[in-house]
This record gives structure tokens, sequence and C-alpha cells, in this order.
């Protein structure tokens, strides 16, 4: 089984009322006026409203269980999209394809190692046509902030998931010498009766820094064309909430 299936559900409960980015992915696919490609696609909560504004697009994720909810959310919808099960740093696809390709909030940073994320950005290299788009949306990390996370446990949010109280809490312990986060993640489930069960989810999640992602992306074949520091394109800067970073494949 995958790593993430048994918590697609879960994953789908905590960000399907986040909708803040989908206005800018929007635009971005209006933009580029072709085929779009989502690398880490997830359950579907970005590509679902751009399938539906008519876009061609394709989602790639490696969880089965994730593609199976975003294909219930088209199914339900009545509209349609390609969706790949694979590995994003070795995953086929047809090559020079893709007006856009883009991975939404945070998903990259699961990419740890160096190998890896260039993996990954060679796959959007390849799939994408000439004068293509890559968007990467990423945490501004905040030196301070990443100082306070010492492992300890909060509730992060509750809410009720098939007929069960659902309460989140969240462990993160960063280290600013390898640049990750250690992220614990425990969803308890109350049902009617009761009974609690308990599942726990840990992950690395790896932060980047300005022209790190500058010289990764020219590594791998990309030049720098903008970095935004939110959805509505202001300026990157130190008390940015996100890192936005738009680039274009050079060969």
């Amino acid at each position: 089984m995958n790593t993430y299936d048994p918590f697609a559900r879960y994953y789908d409960a905590d960000f399907r009322g986040f909708h803040e980015d989908v206005p800018f992915f929007r635009e971005m696919a209006r933009r580029a006026g072709g085929p779009i490609l989502e690398l880490m696609c997830g359950t579907g909560r970005v590509l679902l409203p751009l399938a539906e504004d008519g876009h061609p697009i394709t989602g790639v994720d490696i969880s089965p269980a994730m593609l199976a909810i975003a294909r219930q959310r088209l199914d339900e919808s009545d509209v349609s999209a390609n969706l790949i099960e694979g590995d994003v740093r070795s995953v086929d696809l047809p090559s020079k394809t893709y007006d856009l390709a883009f991975v939404a909030i945070n998903s990259f940073m699961h990419l740890e190692l160096v190998r890896d994320q260039l993996a990954a950005l060679e796959t959007a290299r390849r799939a994408l046509a000439r004068r293509g788009t890559l968007v990467l949306d990423l945490f501004n990390p905040d030196p301070i902030e990443i100082a306070r996370e010492d492992n300890r446990l909060v509730l992060d949010r509750s809410y009720e998931l098939d007929g069960r109280q659902v309460q989140k809490l969240v462990a993160i312990d960063s280290d600013a010498a390898s640049q990750t986060s250690h992220v614990t993640y425990i969803y308890d489930e109350t049902d009617a009766q009761g009974q609690l069960s308990r599942r726990t989810m840990r992950f690395v999640l790896r932060w980047f820094y300005r022209y790190e992602i500058e010289h990764l992306l020219a590594r791998a074949g990309f030049s720098l064309r903008a970095v935004y520091g939110s959805y509505d394109l202001d300026e990157y800067i130190t008390g940015s909430p996100r890192m936005i970073v738009v680039a274009a494949p050079t060969r």
C-alpha cells in the first residue's frame, strides 16, 4: 500500500475548504491556453476547478487512494481529466505537450533529496512545450517560526467525517541545518458509540530559499521568470506568506 493511501480521506477533508490558490491557478491556466499538467495532484482540489473551466488537464499522483477520490469528484461534477498513477520522478509523459505544469501548495517539499527534486523537475521540463510555464507553490520559511517548532503536539483542527468526529493533532520538529521539518499527524476518530481509533502519519518536508530554488531550476534546464509572495502576485519579500516560483524551460 502507498504511504499516503490510508490518509487520503483525511487529506481531502483537511484541504477541501482551502480555495485561496484556485483563482491564481485559473488565471495561469487561462494565460497558458493549452494542455495543463498538475504533478502531485492529490485528490484533485485544484485539478477539478480547472477541468470545470474546460481546460484539458492531466493529473499525476503516486497514491491510488488519492486518485480514486479525484476520479469520484470528477464523475460527480460530470467533467473529465486524465489521471495517471505514477511517481513524478519517473512517470512517462508525452514530451513537449503541456503549456502549463504546476505543483500546488507545498507538495514539491515532499521531495527531500536534491536528486529527487531534479528528477521531478526533469519530468516537468520534458513534458512542457517549448514556450511552456512551470509553477511551484512553496512555503516561505520564517527562521523565527521554524526555531519555535520543537515537536510539541497541538490540536490543528476538528471536523466530522463519515459520521465520526475527527481531531487532527500536529507536531513539527524542524532542523535549520538540513532545512527539513519532521512532521507528525495524528488523527483521532470517535464513532457514535464513543470508541476511539487513531492513525499516525509521519513525513519530512524540505524547505527552500529563494536563490536555492533558482539554482535548482537552472540545473534542471529552467530559467526563472518571476517569484511572487502571494496568490495576488505581490512582490516576494521576507514576510511573504508564500514563495510562488514561475519558470520556463531553456531546452
